[in-house]
């Protein structure tokens, strides 16, 4: 693989850090996620995990093996989709935690309340119908970093969507969810090492992280590859040991 030239996500000023770890992890998944890819038709895979697990990177990986191979690839970034701006949605979450709790932050985190899933699903709907160009967000920082791109997706045969909800309920057109599965604590350990947010190691954010995982838990039944921290690939039942308290 030409490691000078990958395929990276669409998340404006989004950077990603190559580890051994990675690389070794796509290099497993790789030959399997081939064996479910369907002939000739587009398909749409995902890449789910905890925050800072290596979506972006293991993606990025994927999406240019496959590329190399013939079958072109797009790696799409779900952190583009809010409803807002990151400190506006960060704002947002600490307003919903403080006027109703706990209950009030997990019915809000990953839900239609804080993301745009009907613009997702239409997106991932016209790109297997073969629509081209396709209007796709980007979402920086600040309000002046929020347009969006037409991208011609016409030849792509896998779009690679890379994203902590990426095997959510509210997602209808995922063909292959693929799951990286970690603990809070090493999301965590993982989003300082990028400082790419302010006050990673605070309460509210570990409590954010504890949510997001068990949502993830939640959904982890669906994934057709599960990716243990560990750098495995495990089968539902181990999946359930693993992570059993």
């Amino acid at each position: 693989m030409d490691m000078t030239n990958l395929i990276h996500g669409d998340m404006p000023g989004d950077k990603i850090a190559i580890e051994p770890e990675h690389i070794d992890k796509a290099a497993k998944i790789y030959p399997v996620l081939r064996t479910m890819l369907p002939d000739g038709r587009k398909t749409v895979v995902c890449v789910c995990g905890g925050s800072g697990v290596g979506k972006s990177e293991i993606a990025s990986l994927l999406g240019t093996r496959l590329t190399e191979d013939g079958i072109k690839a797009y790696v799409m970034s779900g952190d583009n989709y809010p409803h807002r701006i990151p400190a506006e949605n960060d704002a947002e979450r600490e307003r919903v935690y403080a006027e109703g709790g706990r209950e009030a932050l997990e019915n809000y985190l990953g839900t239609p309340q804080e993301i745009d899933f009907d613009l997702v699903n239409r997106i991932l709907a016209d790109f297997k119908a073969g629509v081209s160009p396709i209007a796709l967000k980007r979402m920086g920082r600040t309000k002046e970093e929020l347009w969006f791109d037409e991208v011609d997706l016409s030849d792509t045969r896998v779009l690679i969507l890379e994203w902590t909800h990426g095997n959510s309920d509210f997602l209808r057109e995922v063909d292959i969810p693929i799951l990286l599965n970690s603990t809070p604590e090493e999301t965590l350990a993982h989003r300082r090492a990028r400082a790419r947010d302010k006050g990673v190691d605070s309460p509210f954010t570990t409590m954010v992280l504890e949510i997001e995982q068990e949502k993830l838990k939640h959904q982890a039944h669906k994934a057709k590859i599960i990716v243990s921290k560990a750098g495995d690939l495990i089968s539902w039942e181990e999946y359930q040991r693993l992570m059993a308290p």
